[in-house]
């Protein structure tokens, strides 16, 4: 995968990630910076002409579902679902959000563009590089596995209960439904809760990035 969002290019030479550097020649201090990391750690820089500055990053490594399960349940956390989400911007806002508020990890479908791409690096600041994600084939088989173990399952949606009322124990499993499907009927009769930001404005939605935040950032302060 090719990245050229600096922020992300750093983050990924910290963790390990890039396997090589294409430079133009061009410096600028954060460019500067990052050429200093790949010397330290090795990773080869190669010229390359009207290339700013890209890297060649190993695929991301999904976790196994079991292990952010594991991980919440020790954490006394959350697991953020993204259902039905296909845009790249959208997914790395998400788990950007997530990594942002402790979550233990995030899942994706194996199908339905269930994927993190380039975009999804560059819109999630290097937080794919931090947080761990993991692939499911069947999201209610995983939410009901999910319910045995303790965890609380919670559903964001309009047609649902007012967020600041429902009485939502950690762990949890929180799904965020996509751009025009939502979040699919299966899925959602798993959930425990369906819940509702409630707003004071006359659109009666918010970005899915926006209201997994909230959602998110509502159960955080649970943990403190």
């Amino acid at each position: 995968m090719k990245i050229t969002d600096l922020n992300s290019i750093k983050s990924a030479l910290l963790e390990g990630k890039v396997v090589r550097i294409y430079h133009s020649g061009e410096r600028n201090p954060k460019i500067a910076e990052i050429l200093e990391i790949a010397r330290k750690k090795g990773v080869p820089v190669y010229r390359r002409e009207g290339e700013k500055l890209s890297a060649e990053i190993s695929p991301i490594k999904y976790v196994d579902f079991d292990y952010i399960a594991n991980r919440a349940l020790t954490k006394n956390s959350f697991i953020l679902f993204l259902d039905n989400v296909v845009d790249q911007r959208n997914i790395g806002a998400c788990i950007r959000t997530a990594e942002f508020f402790g979550a233990a990890g995030v899942v994706l479908p194996k199908r339905r563009g269930g994927s993190v791409q380039e975009g999804a690096v560059k819109t999630s600041a290097g937080a794919v590089f931090h947080i761990p994600i993991a692939r499911v084939e069947n999201y209610a088989a995983a939410i009901k596995k999910l319910k045995k173990l303790g965890f609380t399952a919670v559903a964001a949606d309009l047609d649902g209960e007012n967020l600041e009322e429902v009485p939502i124990s950690l762990p949890a499993a929180v799904v965020i439904g996509g751009e025009d499907k939502g979040i699919s009927k299966p899925v959602k009769k798993q959930c425990d809760f369906v819940v509702r930001i409630p707003g004071m404005g006359k659109v009666n939605s918010l970005n899915l990035s926006v209201a997994a935040g909230i959602v998110l950032y509502t159960l955080s302060r649970q943990k403190y």
